[in-house]
């Protein structure tokens, strides 16, 4: 992952770069099955304009939802992100998402001679609430981390490597982002 652009004002913004083409970056970004392999969720996806998607099952109490905006085949991929959490009795926890979903807008460019720049812009969270840390934590792990060892190893390295990773991974995950909002939070006491 490339820190820049960074990430401010309620809007994610990261750049990475993926030993793999243009091509293959952009399946893995709309393929059921390469989605369901990398971001290790269910998945459901209809990827063309007006289409929608849904990441997790509400048996889990997660869901992420949202319709492509825009899709151009191997360039770039705009969609709502719509979070959906449920109580245990499987009823919709009201979130400010619900009424004004977060936009994602992925891009793609050569890199090298087969390698991809990717640009993720995720805008429209409330200041830097809560979920704009676990996002930007989400967003670099998942692509910096998962997709780049999804796409760069065999099939098998990566189903070893997973296998290290998935254990700790929530535990790892939450700490970044604890860490993220101390270190936010400490800064803004000191201009204060």
């Amino acid at each position: 992952m490339n820190d820049e652009p960074t990430s401010l004002n309620g809007i994610i913004v990261r750049t990475f770069e993926i030993n793999a083409s243009t091509d293959r970056v952009y399946e893995a970004f709309t393929n059921k099955k390469d989605l369901e392999n990398w971001m290790e969720d269910h998945y459901e996806i209809v990827p063309r304009k007006g289409g929608k998607f849904k990441m997790g099952l509400e048996s889990d109490g997660f869901v992420v939802t949202g319709e492509f905006l825009e899709i151009v085949p191997n360039e770039k991929i705009v969609y709502t992100w719509k979070i959906n959490e449920y109580d245990q009795k499987g009823r919709v926890i009201p979130n400010w998402s619900q009424e004004k979903p977060t936009k994602v807008t992925v891009k793609f460019e050569k890199n090298g001679s087969k390698g991809t720049k990717i640009t993720l812009t995720h805008d429209g969270f409330p200041g830097k609430d809560e979920q704009f840390y676990m996002h930007e934590t989400g967003w670099d792990l998942l692509v910096g981390q998962v997709l780049k060892a999804y796409l760069e190893m065999s099939p098998q390295e990566y189903a070893r490597w997973w296998a290290k990773e998935e254990p700790n991974w929530d535990a790892k995950w939450q700490k970044i982002t604890e860490e993220k909002i101390r270190t936010t939070t400490a800064q803004g006491l000191q201009k204060t």
